[in-house]
């Protein structure tokens, strides 16, 4: 698998804008200094896949919380992340 495109940078942040600079899993807003950095995690772990509906921001915390697990599993065992439950009743 290759790295993040050259244009990542770009979509990293319109995701973040997207997301009014919090986290979409537990809301708080971006805030380095103490541990609550604004990422954006890739829900497939393929960072050539850029979809939006692929790309979610996340505090350095929520990030590291699911960048590992398996997304099936962890929507079998826990229901799904709050990011996903939020998104769906946006819709």
């Amino acid at each position: 698998m290759r790295g993040y495109t050259k244009d990542w940078n770009k979509i990293a942040n319109e995701i973040k804008e997207a997301a009014g600079w919090k986290c979409e899993n537990c809301e708080h807003p971006n805030d380095p200094g103490n541990g609550y950095a604004l990422t954006v995690h890739h829900l497939d772990a393929n960072p050539q896949n850029n979809d939006p509906s692929n790309l979610v921001a996340l505090c350095q915390r929520c990030h590291l919380k699911h960048q590992h697990k398996d997304l099936k599993r962890q929507l079998w065992f826990w229901g799904p992340p709050t990011f996903l439950a939020r998104r769906r009743q946006a819709v």
